[in-house]
């Protein structure tokens, strides 16, 4: 491994030399000042905020720190100084790193300072006509200053549909503006127009034959002249956010695959849970799954930890790399026997590989080549993602008021309800018996099917709903009773794809000591819980398990028997 003067860090891969090359940050005034309004329309200024919680932002934003020549998120807020401050503080043991959005007089009075100037502008043109040059040249002036300033108005959360809508607000004000002023100027241009292509039509074939010839010679004479001009014009245009193409959104559980080639997923996981402390990482021991549809999927519960606990860590900004570049780790989360942290490392990939890294192998600090490389390069050493940030996050408290989105769990989410439940509920409903008579035989698409009929009986039908309405509200009263009784009996679990902690509650529907589905209920500022929505118990093991290894009764992988045949939690 070796740094060259050129700006490529070498390295080594499969007996052959290749090379990438190391981009130079960048960060124009307009970025910061981008990010900046983003912030500003997200956060409280002079607020401790964890850092995960801009990446999130970033990430809906759909800001990338890769855009802007940056490998790691921390870098790029030191290019930001001027109104981001960062910190670090402990939080149940874990370092969690920090940051804070301060006022920045300067950026605030440019913004007004534009939009006055825009205002003038505007008055001055309305004031006295434009000259036929400058009003010809006026929409694409326009056109330009929409884009440039339309990503500092971006009211969307998408921000590639925000740049649409301020594409197409600007096309159609373009397409506006010359009409009232050059009505009758159009018609005399349409008129010369036809006189030149009469003339044209007119002329002799040699004419047109000597035309084409000279115009070949011009083009061959001066072939790079326009591409290098229109290069030197690019390359002196001040990149900006809303002129980069929007980049894809990565959903939370592709994370990992889209940062390095893990070669083989069956071997990453076996080999990760042969090193790690032992526990149950699949539903695959558990009775009777064979019979609910066939074998559950091996290291099931390991494999949707890892992603998660990756994506996290990639919005807390702690997957770590070497000064050069050549070498990257991050905190698995996992410890072995010893209780020594487990770290995943990765090298660069071949230039032709579509991931920038390529699995290398797991290690503990100290232990092993990689190991030893971890230690010599790195200080600190890769941290394991942190979840917690208040003890609200911890504890149900029974003194606040749960507010459902009963339609949501009754209608949207029938199909996650016990068939046991439905039938008995429903059993008044001759359409509703039909529907479910022989639900558990049909194949998934015939399975969706019925429960889109379902859906729309118990819509149509008040009683029904009403019905359902009670039971479930029954359910949630006995689950407040239960953490009454145990304060365990409240989960803490992690959502990825909303970036939110939330809380477990045990629903019993069929029998009084097994639950059926879990209930996930999420504290509002107001301090209200928010019956978000219901998810199995397969799912909510998965959730808990992203923050450490649940031990309460009702939840745990040898009493979980509909794992088998579910759909990932992020397809849903």
């Amino acid at each position: 491994m070796r740094s060259r003067d050129d700006g490529f860090v070498s390295y080594r891969e499969g007996g052959r030399m290749a090379a990438r090359k190391k981009q130079a940050p960048h960060m124009t005034e307009d970025d910061k000042r981008f990010i900046y309004q983003v912030l500003k329309r997200n956060f409280e200024f002079d607020e401790e905020y964890p850092l995960a919680n801009l990446g999130w932002c970033f990430l809906r934003e759909d800001i990338d720190k890769a855009d802007y020549g940056f490998i790691k998120l921390t870098p790029m807020l030191e290019e930001m100084s001027d109104f981001v401050s960062t910190s670090a503080k402990e939080v149940g043991g874990v370092s969690q790193s920090m940051f804070s959005l301060r006022e920045n007089n300067a950026y605030e009075q440019k913004q007004d300072k534009k939009s006055g100037s825009k205002k003038k502008n505007e008055s001055n043109l309305r004031q006295s006509p434009a000259s036929d040059a400058e009003s010809a040249k006026a929409p694409s002036k326009k056109k330009g200053a929409c884009r440039s300033k339309g990503a500092d108005k971006i009211e969307d959360k998408s921000v590639g549909k925000a740049e649409g809508e301020f594409r197409g607000e600007s096309a159609d004000k373009n397409a506006d503006a010359p009409e009232p002023t050059h009505a009758g100027k159009t018609e005399d241009v349409q008129e010369k127009g036809k006189q030149v292509a009469q003339k044209s039509t007119n002329a002799a074939p040699v004419a047109k034959a000597d035309e084409k010839a000279a115009t070949a010679k011009r083009a061959s004479s001066q072939p790079a002249a326009k591409p290098k001009e229109e290069e030197s014009a690019k390359a002196s245009k001040p990149l900006t956010r809303s002129s980069r193409l929007p980049r894809g959104r990565v959903a939370p559980g592709k994370a990992l695959e889209r940062f390095a080639d893990l070669k083989s997923w069956p071997e990453f996981l076996s080999t990760l849970a042969s090193l790690a402390l032992e526990e149950p990482w699949d539903f695959c021991e558990v009775p009777g799954i064979q019979a609910v549809g066939g074998s559950s999927k091996r290291y099931d519960i390991l494999h949707n930890y890892i992603r998660y606990t990756f994506y996290r860590l990639t919005l807390e900004d702690k997957v770590a790399y070497s000064d050069d570049e050549s070498f990257a780790a991050f905190n698995t989360g996992l410890v072995d026997k010893h209780y020594e942290d487990i770290y995943a490392c990765f090298e660069p990939s071949p230039a032709e590989s579509r991931q920038p890294w390529t699995f290398a192998g797991f290690c503990t600090a100290g232990t092993g080549r990689f190991g030893k490389r971890l230690v010599r390069e790195m200080n600190p050493l890769p941290q394991p993602a942190s979840y917690l940030q208040r003890k609200e996050d911890l504890l149900f408290d029974l003194e606040r008021e749960v507010v459902c989105d009963i339609r949501h769990i009754v209608v949207d989410n029938v199909h996650r309800l016990p068939l046991i439940f439905l039938r008995d509920e429903m059993a008044s409903s001759a359409e509703c018996r039909g529907i479910l008579a022989g639900i558990e035989d049909l194949t998934p698409r015939g399975r969706d099917a019925r429960f889109e009929r379902l859906r729309k009986a118990i819509a149509d039908d008040p009683r029904l709903f009403t019905r359902l309405s009670n039971s479930i509200n029954a359910a949630i009263d006995q689950a407040r009773r239960q953490v009454r009784w145990n304060y365990k009996t409240a989960v803490p679990a992690y959502y990825p794809r909303t970036n939110s902690m939330n809380l477990l509650l045990p629903l019993n529907l069929t029998e009084d000591t097994t639950p059926d589905v879990a209930l996930v209920v999420e504290l509002q500022k107001s301090g209200n819980y928010q019956g978000q929505t219901i998810v199995t118990m397969a799912q909510a093991y998965r959730d808990a398990r992203l923050l450490c290894r649940p031990y309460i009764d009702w939840l745990s992988p040898a009493s979980i028997i509909d794992a088998a045949g579910e759909d990932d939690d992020e397809e849903e």
